[in-house]
């Protein structure tokens, strides 16, 4: 879609910013791993939060040195997220964000590493596909985060101007795929030991709706 000067987007990460999802998905790092007989650690989980699947799988098969084909390690890992998602709520606070900005006429793109179909499915379940314009799903391009592609992509695909636009993500490495991609780029900081990660150029923000009076 052709890019339009008065064509403003907020770009909205998935899994712990509009989902309350990453406790969910720590313990499906810890089963996966435990069906393996291998055990993770919290600090590797946080270090891998943000990419594709397919290249945590991949970093958690070198690491460990799981013997199982690529493929397989994948569709056990998606087993595991499916089952797991059912519990899935969205993160507080966030949508009185995303009416806030529907309502002001923002263009609301999804950017998630997530497969595109789990996520539709849990953003109809919770009642946010009517207010989301368009989604960028991690299985649409071949780097992802910290790589720009995927915003690059949900850029193109919604017609917005990185400058006239604003990402919010709450991993380090999906806030540097937003700024990489020319978005003022806000992280979600509930820990302020956190704030010394921030990557240059990120505007660390406490809580979802601190991000409010930027609309």
């Amino acid at each position: 879609m052709p890019t339009s000067p008065d064509r403003r987007g907020l770009f909205l990460d998935l899994d712990g910013t509009i989902a309350d999802s990453l406790g969910v998905l720590r313990c499906v790092y810890f089963r996966f791993l435990h069906e393996f007989n291998q055990e993770g650690s919290d600090a590797e989980f946080d270090r891998l939060n943000g990419p594709k699947l397919s290249e945590i799988v991949g970093a958690l098969q070198t690491e460990y040195h799981l013997r199982s084909d690529s493929s397989d390690l994948l569709a056990v890992y998606n087993r595991l997220i499916d089952a797991a998602y059912e519990e899935v709520l969205p993160q507080p606070g966030i949508r009185e964000l995303i009416v806030t900005a529907a309502n002001k006429g923002w263009i609301i793109t999804v950017v998630t590493s997530n497969l595109g179909s789990r996520a539709r499915s849990w953003l109809n379940r919770v009642g946010f596909d009517s207010l989301l314009q368009f989604m960028v799903s991690g299985e649409e391009v071949k780097r992802g985060k910290p790589w720009p592609d995927i915003y690059e992509l949900a850029l193109a695909r919604s017609g917005c101007v990185a400058r006239e636009s604003i990402a919010l993500e709450d991993s380090l490495l999906g806030a540097r795929a937003a700024r990489a991609a020319g978005l003022r780029t806000f992280l979600v900081v509930s820990n302020p030991k956190s704030l010394a990660q921030c990557p240059d150029g990120v505007e660390p923000v406490p809580n979802l709706t601190d991000l409010l009076v930027w609309l």
